[in-house]
């Protein structure tokens, strides 16, 4: 989600659980139903409801009617003993006609109409309801607002004596209690200098020791303060009686200077040695200042001046003062968080860079572009929680904080150790990597998925547990319920099931490691790297497949209509894809018959190379020019494998019509002398194999002969003995005849006349000889000792005998 998107889904979010925790009759989502209370029945169907001003007028005119009032009386005493409902004639008081009841008569009974249960209308009448609880709420603060008018037009009372014998009571207090308590305070700045000085420099525990030290500080002076204005209270009043009013200034005082002690610990604006938060001084004096005043005004108007005004001036009036003051509070707050939102969005951005965990800085990066938004709405949601359920709304917040705060916390401890495993991976200690030098990586792999998973299930429920500290969902009692404490059970089997499968492979994997590593002490064999590379690809497929059966058949989804749907498509594959039906059966029979193995030297559909890698459907090859092929099975008619109990190198030799054969022979032989003495005579298993002449071409005779050499290492044999062959041949004069042309002139015409001239009749040496042609030189292999592909000698022999011919023309 980008970062612009992040504020909107934030803001909704708050405002959603504002208005959840405003609903006081809202049924949570996932929490059980309720047995009604009374079943509503065509042929009683519910009274229509009393507003408060006809409910009101009603009781009083109960209670004016004696005899009304007595009945009244018992119903309530009949009901709270569990007597059933009260009687028709109590509730409607005997007066005079036209008197309102408190309840209205039924309406005539009438045939309801099957109620409609679709989605449509359910979101229509949810909106609805969202509807008339935002027009509830706004025209109850418009009533709040207008008592506010009876001080303007004279309709209010106001008892002068009353409040100025009240204000002078209270004035009394505050003077005792601030002037105790800023004196302990002016007393305390010598310690607290000392303090200052020592936490310059100092580790942040030291520097959190001191705060704390400074805050008891504060809090023996707000102690103090407090036993000196009761004290004062109980000297001067009469009868050491105290009166509502002294005693809800000494708690609101008390309240109040511990919220403010609270900010002075947190910002310290006087003492940025002692600040633990990094902000500037500027910043810390402003957000100091600014909460400190708007918490006296919230606190002292809310709990001292609206009940001043309830006992002087009139109810009414004290919740239209007591609204105005929260709503004058409120907007301030709103107002100074966007005055203010640039200059802490920098020091927020600024410490992103000091942070090292990318998750943390993330999640502050995100917080200094919507703090403001964030603080906004939480502002709004405890107005309208304040204004919706005032008796208990301060409880409910702070407890509703309080409960977000843990489990943000909780969360975002367990999120950050979880972005450590995922970002610093699984290190093993090096005897461990020696023996299994890919385990480290496959954990590497598997691990961090893993762990990004869970990461997935802690945000899942940070969001409920938030919306649960809020009322907005009951997932505790969703999860103490069936369904919901078998659908957590599925999950975590679920998962149980996947971390299983990964162990599994995992163990698996590093037993084959270890088997085919050096370090097991055994010498595995091409068949075993063969066999077992099959079965790891086998075994992953088949582990694949079974827990993905199982994770959802703990899930609660039917994997029977799973298997028959794969059975369907794998019968429509096997028609549809023959070619791969192809690919593995002959993969299949290939390995059966032991065709060939890893490391084995192979021609394969024209092309010859290492067997690189066999999987159940292709084989991939490395020829040699290093380039890797993948040859699918369906694609093989046969295998030529070199690798299979001994080899042979064909030294087949041409020679001159002139030479002798004897001679020939024997030299060959000596060169194969020379050839054994070296160190490729330990590949060499039997002595040379002399065939003779096996063939007559245009200028020459070929001479074969053939070494019996271990699998593999016919070519690095062939090149040795050649090499010896051209040594010794060179020794004794020995010619190898090439292909020469001689130009002849006519002695009548002067024209050129080409004739082909055998070795016995021109030697090299000739004025009219052809220079022998260049032999262009092949590049070889780097890392393998591999034949030419079949395709490759057909492509390189023609272009060498194009090459001969030009080279062997004279212009």
């Amino acid at each position: 989600m980008p970062l612009a998107r992040i504020p909107i889904a934030l803001a909704f979010l708050l405002a959603l659980v504002g208005w959840a925790a405003a609903q006081t009759a809202l049924p949570s989502p996932l929490a059980p139903a309720k047995p009604a209370e009374t079943a509503a029945t065509p042929s009683t169907p519910a009274a229509p409801a009393l507003s408060a001003e006809d409910a009101a007028r009603a009781l009083a005119t109960v209670i004016a009617d004696e005899t009304a009032r007595k009945r009244l009386l018992e119903d309530l005493q009949r009901l709270s003993a569990g007597g059933g409902a009260p009687s028709a004639t109590s509730a409607a008081p005997t007066g005079t006609a036209g008197t309102v009841g408190l309840e209205r008569p039924a309406a005539a009974p009438t045939e309801t109409a099957p109620a409609d249960t679709s989605l449509a209308r359910e979101l229509g009448e949810y909106t609805q309801e969202i509807g008339r609880d935002a027009v509830a709420v706004l025209l109850k603060i418009w009533r709040g607002l207008s008592n506010l008018g009876h001080l303007f037009d004279g309709s209010a009372e106001v008892d002068w004596v009353r409040l100025h014998d009240q204000l002078i009571s209270v004035g009394q207090l505050v003077l005792v209690a601030f002037g105790v308590f800023y004196a302990g305070r002016w007393v305390a700045r010598w310690p607290l200098g000392l303090m200052q000085r020592a936490a310059e420099g100092a580790p942040p525990w030291r520097r959190a020791l001191f705060v704390l030290l400074a805050t008891l500080l504060d809090v023996l002076a707000l102690v103090l303060s407090s036993l000196s204005a009761l004290s004062f209270l109980l000297i001067v009043s009469p009868q050491n009686r105290i009166d509502v009013v002294e005693s809800l200034f000494l708690n609101a005082f008390v309240l109040i200077e511990a919220v403010k002690i609270g900010l002075r610990a947190l910002f310290q604006a006087r003492r940025p040695s002692l600040r633990l938060v990094p902000l500037t001084d500027a910043t810390a004096a402003f957000w100091s200042f600014a909460l400190a005043r708007l918490t006296g005004f919230l606190g002292y108007g809310v709990m001292l001046v609206f009940p001043l005004v309830n006992a002087s001036i009139g109810f009414a009036v004290g919740l239209g003062v007591r609204l105005a003051i929260v709503i004058a509070a409120a907007a301030t707050t709103v107002v100074l968080v966007h005055v203010r939102r640039d200059p802490l969005r920098t020091e927020l951005v600024e410490a992103t860079h000091r942070l090292r965990s990318g998750a943390a800085a993330l999640v502050l990066a995100t917080l200094a572009h919507t703090w403001h938004l964030l603080v906004s709405a939480y502002v709004v949601v405890a107005f309208l929680i304040w204004v919706t359920r005032p008796f208990d709304a301060i409880r409910y917040m702070a407890v509703s904080t309080i409960l977000s705060l843990v489990v943000l916390g909780l969360g975002g401890l367990a999120i950050s150790l979880l972005n450590r495993g995922i970002d610093d991976g699984v290190r093993l200690p090096s005897e461990l990597k020696r023996a299994l030098p890919l385990l480290e990586n496959r954990l590497n792999l598997l691990v961090p998925a893993f762990l990004r998973t869970i990461r997935l299930v802690v945000l899942a429920a940070l969001v409920a547990g938030v919306l649960q500290a809020w009322d907005v969902v009951d997932l505790l009692g969703w999860i103490e319920s069936e369904s919901g404490s078998d659908m957590v059970g599925r999950i975590v089997s679920a998962l149980v099931v996947i971390g299983v499968a990964m162990a599994a492979w995992i163990v698996a994997t590093s037993w084959i490691e270890f088997r085919l590593s050096p370090a097991s002490g055994r010498v595995s064999t091409a068949r075993a790297r063969t066999l077992l590379s099959l079965f790891r690809n086998a075994f992953t497929i088949f582990l694949v497949l079974i827990a993905a059966m199982l994770a959802l058949s703990q899930l609660g989804v039917d994997i029977a209509p799973l298997i028959a749907g794969a059975g369907v498509v794998g019968l429509a594959v096997g028609f549809g894809s023959q070619k791969l039906v192809q690919d593995i059966i002959t993969g299949a029979f290939i390995q059966f018959e032991n065709a060939m193995n890893e490391g084995d030297v192979v021609t394969v559909a024209g092309i010859s190379g290492v067997v690189d890698r066999l999987t159940i459907r292709s084989v991939g090859i490395r020829d040699v020019d290093g380039v890797y092929h993948v040859i699918p099975f369906s694609s093989v008619d046969s295998v030529s494998n070199a690798m299979r109990g001994f080899a042979f190198h064909v030294a087949d030799v041409t020679v001159g019509y002139r030479e002798d054969i004897d001679t020939v022979k024997r030299l060959m032989n000596v060169a194969f002398e020379r050839l054994m003495a070296g160190p490729n005579g330990a590949a060499i298993l039997e002595p040379l194999e002399m065939n003779g002449i096996t063939q007559f071409i245009e200028n020459a005779v070929v001479v074969r002969g053939r070494i019996k050499t271990l699998p593999g290492q016919q070519w690095a044999v062939g090149r040795a003995y050649n090499e010896a062959l051209k040594h010794v041949f060179d020794e004794n004069g020995i010619e190898l005849p090439f292909a020469r042309t001689a130009v002849l002139l006519d002695a009548h015409s002067g024209r050129p006349e080409a004739r082909s001239a055998a070795p016995a009749e021109t030697s090299a040496d000739e004025p009219g000889a052809a220079a022998p042609p260049s032999r262009r030189r092949r590049r070889p292999a780097e890392t393998i000792d591999v034949p030419d592909s079949p395709n490759r000698r057909r492509e390189h022999g023609r272009h060498d005998d194009d090459g001969d011919d030009d080279d062997g023309e004279e212009r």
